[in-house]
Protein backbone atom coordinates (compact mmCIF):
# COMPACT_ATOMS: atom_id res chain seq x y z
CA UNK A 1 0.00 0.00 0.00
CA UNK A 2 1.08 3.27 -0.91
CA UNK A 3 0.75 6.60 1.86
CA UNK A 4 1.72 10.16 1.96
CA UNK A 5 1.21 11.97 4.54
CA UNK A 6 -0.26 16.02 3.95
CA UNK A 7 0.58 18.10 6.83
CA UNK A 8 -1.20 21.00 7.39
CA UNK A 9 0.12 22.03 11.21
CA UNK A 10 -3.33 20.40 12.58
CA UNK A 11 -3.62 18.16 15.68
CA UNK A 12 -6.77 16.67 13.71
CA UNK A 13 -5.91 13.74 10.81
CA UNK A 14 -8.69 12.60 8.50
CA UNK A 15 -7.40 9.08 6.75
CA UNK A 16 -8.09 8.80 3.34
CA UNK A 17 -8.59 5.26 1.68
CA UNK A 18 -8.93 6.02 -2.33
CA UNK A 19 -10.72 4.01 -4.55
CA UNK A 20 -9.48 0.97 -7.08
CA UNK A 21 -6.79 2.70 -9.86
CA UNK A 22 -6.24 5.46 -7.67
CA UNK A 23 -3.07 6.90 -6.26
CA UNK A 24 -2.37 10.46 -4.62
CA UNK A 25 -2.33 12.70 -8.14
CA UNK A 26 -6.42 11.83 -8.52
CA UNK A 27 -6.66 13.98 -4.84
CA UNK A 28 -3.79 16.15 -5.36
CA UNK A 29 -6.52 19.11 -5.77
CA UNK A 30 -8.70 17.93 -2.85
CA UNK A 31 -7.36 20.43 0.01
CA UNK A 32 -7.81 20.46 3.45
CA UNK A 33 -6.85 22.14 6.71
CA UNK A 34 -6.61 18.92 8.42
CA UNK A 35 -3.80 16.80 8.29
CA UNK A 36 -4.30 14.48 5.92
CA UNK A 37 -3.21 10.63 5.10
CA UNK A 38 -3.51 9.70 1.62
CA UNK A 39 -3.61 5.80 1.10
CA UNK A 40 -4.11 3.64 -2.19
CA UNK A 41 -2.36 0.68 -4.38
CA UNK A 42 -3.86 -1.76 -2.65
CA UNK A 43 -1.50 -4.40 -4.59
CA UNK A 44 -0.25 -5.38 -0.93
CA UNK A 45 -1.43 -4.61 2.41
CA UNK A 46 2.08 -3.38 4.12
CA UNK A 47 0.84 -0.38 6.21
CA UNK A 48 3.22 1.25 8.79
CA UNK A 49 2.10 4.65 9.32
CA UNK A 50 2.14 5.30 13.15
CA UNK A 51 -1.05 7.10 14.63
CA UNK A 52 0.24 9.79 17.35
CA UNK A 53 0.23 13.45 18.09
CA UNK A 54 -3.64 13.74 16.55
CA UNK A 55 -6.56 14.93 19.13
CA UNK A 56 -8.69 13.47 16.77
CA UNK A 57 -8.88 10.82 13.67
CA UNK A 58 -11.33 11.07 10.67
CA UNK A 59 -11.82 7.97 8.13
CA UNK A 60 -12.97 9.05 4.82
CA UNK A 61 -12.98 6.11 2.40
CA UNK A 62 -14.01 6.00 -1.35
CA UNK A 63 -15.21 2.90 -3.17
CA UNK A 64 -12.59 0.13 -2.75
CA UNK A 65 -11.51 2.45 0.26
CA UNK A 66 -14.31 1.49 2.11
CA UNK A 67 -13.83 -2.45 1.68
CA UNK A 68 -9.59 -2.17 2.69
CA UNK A 69 -9.86 -0.04 5.55
CA UNK A 70 -11.63 -3.20 7.29
CA UNK A 71 -9.08 -5.42 5.99
CA UNK A 72 -6.59 -3.52 7.73
CA UNK A 73 -9.06 -2.28 10.73
CA UNK A 74 -6.43 -3.33 13.68
CA UNK A 75 -3.84 -1.28 12.31
CA UNK A 76 -6.04 1.99 12.25
CA UNK A 77 -6.48 4.31 15.02
CA UNK A 78 -10.12 4.43 16.53
CA UNK A 79 -12.02 7.46 14.85
CA UNK A 80 -14.15 9.88 15.88
CA UNK A 81 -16.09 9.92 12.79
CA UNK A 82 -16.25 7.50 9.93
CA UNK A 83 -17.52 8.17 5.86
CA UNK A 84 -17.66 5.51 3.54
CA UNK A 85 -18.47 7.45 -0.23
CA UNK A 86 -20.00 5.00 -2.83
CA UNK A 87 -18.70 1.79 -1.56
CA UNK A 88 -19.30 -0.94 1.25
CA UNK A 89 -17.67 -3.71 2.73
CA UNK A 90 -19.16 -5.98 0.66
CA UNK A 91 -17.49 -5.09 -2.20
CA UNK A 92 -17.62 -8.21 -4.36
CA UNK A 93 -21.27 -9.39 -2.59
CA UNK A 94 -23.52 -10.83 -5.30
CA UNK A 95 -26.09 -8.39 -3.88
CA UNK A 96 -24.38 -5.92 -2.36
CA UNK A 97 -21.28 -5.22 -4.23
CA UNK A 98 -19.19 -4.80 -7.51
CA UNK A 99 -21.22 -7.09 -10.27
CA UNK A 100 -19.24 -9.43 -12.22
CA UNK A 101 -19.95 -7.62 -15.24
CA UNK A 102 -19.03 -4.44 -13.69
CA UNK A 103 -15.77 -6.53 -12.94
CA UNK A 104 -15.21 -7.59 -16.41
CA UNK A 105 -15.22 -4.03 -17.09
CA UNK A 106 -12.36 -3.35 -15.33
CA UNK A 107 -10.83 -5.58 -16.68
CA UNK A 108 -10.95 -5.29 -20.30
CA UNK A 109 -9.91 -1.73 -20.05
CA UNK A 110 -7.45 -0.62 -22.59
CA UNK A 111 -6.11 2.76 -24.21
CA UNK A 112 -9.06 2.76 -26.78
CA UNK A 113 -11.68 2.43 -23.96
CA UNK A 114 -10.98 4.39 -20.91
CA UNK A 115 -11.88 7.50 -21.65
CA UNK A 116 -15.23 6.01 -22.24
CA UNK A 117 -15.42 4.45 -19.67
CA UNK A 118 -14.57 7.24 -17.23
CA UNK A 119 -17.64 9.33 -18.94
CA UNK A 120 -19.82 6.69 -18.60
CA UNK A 121 -19.21 5.21 -15.22
CA UNK A 122 -16.70 7.59 -13.50
CA UNK A 123 -18.37 11.06 -14.16
CA UNK A 124 -21.60 12.43 -15.00
CA UNK A 125 -20.29 15.15 -18.03
CA UNK A 126 -17.58 16.69 -20.38
CA UNK A 127 -16.37 18.75 -18.00
CA UNK A 128 -16.38 16.50 -14.95
CA UNK A 129 -14.24 13.97 -17.10
CA UNK A 130 -12.09 17.43 -18.33
CA UNK A 131 -11.48 17.55 -14.50
CA UNK A 132 -10.65 14.09 -13.44
CA UNK A 133 -8.09 14.11 -16.86
CA UNK A 134 -6.63 16.79 -15.12
CA UNK A 135 -5.62 15.11 -11.87
CA UNK A 136 -6.13 11.20 -13.83
CA UNK A 137 -3.84 9.02 -11.79
CA UNK A 138 -0.30 7.77 -12.82
CA UNK A 139 -0.93 4.20 -12.66
CA UNK A 140 -0.44 1.43 -15.50
CA UNK A 141 -3.41 -0.89 -16.23
CA UNK A 142 -1.36 -3.90 -15.75
CA UNK A 143 -1.18 -2.36 -11.91
CA UNK A 144 -4.45 -1.35 -11.60
CA UNK A 145 -5.33 -5.19 -12.78
CA UNK A 146 -2.70 -6.72 -10.48
CA UNK A 147 -4.95 -4.24 -7.66
CA UNK A 148 -8.02 -5.97 -8.58
CA UNK A 149 -6.81 -9.47 -8.75
CA UNK A 150 -5.47 -8.80 -5.13
CA UNK A 151 -8.68 -7.17 -3.54
CA UNK A 152 -11.04 -10.18 -4.92
CA UNK A 153 -7.97 -12.20 -3.11
CA UNK A 154 -8.80 -10.18 0.42
CA UNK A 155 -12.49 -10.57 -0.10
CA UNK A 156 -12.03 -14.11 -0.17
CA UNK A 157 -10.83 -14.34 3.45
CA UNK A 158 -11.99 -13.30 6.60
CA UNK A 159 -11.81 -9.76 7.60
CA UNK A 160 -13.23 -7.03 9.67
CA UNK A 161 -16.16 -5.04 8.67
CA UNK A 162 -16.27 -1.50 9.26
CA UNK A 163 -19.59 0.27 10.69
CA UNK A 164 -19.63 3.42 9.07
CA UNK A 165 -21.48 6.70 10.42
CA UNK A 166 -22.16 8.00 7.08
CA UNK A 167 -22.31 6.73 3.34
CA UNK A 168 -22.13 9.55 0.71
CA UNK A 169 -23.97 7.70 -2.40
CA UNK A 170 -24.13 9.44 -6.03
CA UNK A 171 -27.85 8.36 -7.18
CA UNK A 172 -26.10 7.78 -10.45
CA UNK A 173 -23.36 5.88 -9.48
CA UNK A 174 -23.29 2.55 -12.09
CA UNK A 175 -20.18 0.79 -10.12
CA UNK A 176 -22.21 -0.12 -7.27
CA UNK A 177 -26.04 -0.26 -7.54
CA UNK A 178 -27.00 2.87 -5.78
CA UNK A 179 -30.51 1.02 -4.67
CA UNK A 180 -28.54 -2.04 -3.39
CA UNK A 181 -26.05 0.89 -1.55
CA UNK A 182 -29.05 2.67 0.16
CA UNK A 183 -30.45 -1.22 1.39
CA UNK A 184 -27.22 -1.87 2.85
CA UNK A 185 -26.68 1.28 4.73
CA UNK A 186 -30.35 1.21 6.07
CA UNK A 187 -30.84 4.46 7.38
CA UNK A 188 -27.43 6.10 7.15
CA UNK A 189 -26.91 7.99 4.13
CA UNK A 190 -27.13 10.79 2.24
CA UNK A 191 -27.85 10.94 -1.38
CA UNK A 192 -25.87 13.28 -4.37
CA UNK A 193 -28.85 13.35 -6.03
CA UNK A 194 -27.21 14.32 -9.56
CA UNK A 195 -23.56 12.62 -9.41
CA UNK A 196 -22.48 9.24 -10.35
CA UNK A 197 -19.70 7.62 -8.89
CA UNK A 198 -16.36 9.85 -8.42
CA UNK A 199 -18.27 12.90 -6.13
CA UNK A 200 -14.93 14.85 -6.36
CA UNK A 201 -16.32 17.27 -9.15
CA UNK A 202 -18.50 18.39 -5.93
CA UNK A 203 -15.94 17.87 -3.07
CA UNK A 204 -13.29 20.28 -3.44
CA UNK A 205 -12.38 19.88 0.42
CA UNK A 206 -12.13 17.16 2.57
CA UNK A 207 -13.39 19.30 5.23
CA UNK A 208 -16.08 19.88 3.23
CA UNK A 209 -17.19 15.57 2.89
CA UNK A 210 -17.20 16.10 7.00
CA UNK A 211 -19.26 19.03 7.14
CA UNK A 212 -21.79 17.75 4.49
CA UNK A 213 -21.69 14.33 6.33
CA UNK A 214 -22.63 16.15 10.23
CA UNK A 215 -25.30 18.58 8.74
Amino acid sequence: METLLRKNNSNELIVFFNGWGCDNNSCEAIKSTKDVLICWDYSSLDFNFKFSGYKKYYLIAYSAGVFVAGVIKDKLPNFDYKIAINGNPMIFDEKYGISKNIVKIFRGLNLDNYMDFRLNYLVRNREELAYFNAHQPNRTFESCFYELDKLEEYSKEQYKIIDYDLAILGAKDKVFNHEAQKEYYFDKYKVLENYAHDVFFYFRNFDDILNFAKM
